[in-house]
């Protein structure tokens, strides 16, 4: 389980009260600015929070130090560098840092979590690939290898479908996805709306800071919510084919009338309803 209790950070983040339970997969959603990112660095113990406290399994994050913080707190970073110079083994072996020793090989025990995460992610092929040539979606599936190795409860994600294509965007929501459904706690910053919807058991709504509104997707994005947050006109809906929510506005194009509603975002494959 992972709470933030009043949590205030430097004038970004005002009194975020917010508790998940393990297994559940939980979208932060907001516009630019609406302080995703700062949440999931103050949950993660890299900030400390200006008031306010993050507890994990009941400890306090920010009195744990780095390493058995990395026990109980993965984190991916929005962004890796471009010029990592390791190869994807050795980039998801960084992963064990919480459990080896500070000097000395990778135990059985490590070998077996990095195999293993390798096998869940398909990357075992590219094992000996330096991270650097890999495509935009491979990178990001060794950076979720290297936090399922890390054997952390809780899984700190800072959008890790920006940037990608929607086949790749859509492989690491399943991945996601099902590491939630086997008992990990996932909570991620996401830009799209609809995937967001499709595929979060909840969805936190920032607005400058603040939680706007928080709990299932269909709640949380209604038109007045949106029209609040993001400041578009939009309608709801849920789509034909899934059931999943889907977004729409009213186009009008150069004052001469309306045309019908446009889709928001792309259609989400009927293979991503959850069950």
């Amino acid at each position: 389980m992972l709470e933030a209790a009043g949590v205030s950070f430097r004038g970004i983040l005002h009194d975020v009260t917010q508790t998940w339970p393990a297994g559940r997969l939980v979208g932060l959603v907001g516009p630019n600015g609406a302080g995703k990112s700062t949440l999931l660095r103050v949950l993660a113990g890299i900030w400390s929070p200006t008031s306010g406290e993050v507890r994990v399994s009941g400890l306090s994050v920010h009195q744990l130090s780095p390493r058995q913080r990395a026990r109980h707190v993965s984190y991916l970073p929005q962004q890796l560098p471009d010029d990592i110079p390791f190869t994807v083994r050795e980039f998801v072996e960084m992963g064990r840092y919480a459990h080896r020793p500070r000097i000395g090989a990778l135990s059985r025990a490590d070998r077996a979590a990095v195999d293993q995460a390798l096998s869940r992610l398909e990357l075992a092929d590219l094992a000996h690939n330096p991270i650097k040539y890999l495509s935009g979606g491979q990178r990001q599936r060794a950076a979720i290898a290297r936090c399922l190795a890390q054997e952390s409860g809780v899984l700190l994600l800072d959008e890790p479908i920006s940037n990608l294509d929607l086949h790749y965007q859509w492989e690491i929501l399943q991945i996601v996805r099902g590491l939630a459904s086997e008992g990990r706690l996932v909570v991620m910053a996401i830009h799209h709306l609809e995937l967001a919807a499709a595929f979060c058991d909840e969805l936190v709504l920032l607005r400058n800071g603040r939680v706007y509104q928080a709990g299932k997707p269909q709640a949380v994005l209604t038109p007045e919510a949106v029209e609040a947050v993001f400041g578009l006109s939009v309608q709801v809906f849920p789509d034909p084919h899934t059931g999943h929510l889907r977004l729409s506005w009213p186009e009008t194009v150069d004052g001469a009338g309306s045309h019908p509603p446009r889709e928001v975002e792309e259609v989400v494959p009927a293979c991503a309803k959850r069950s």
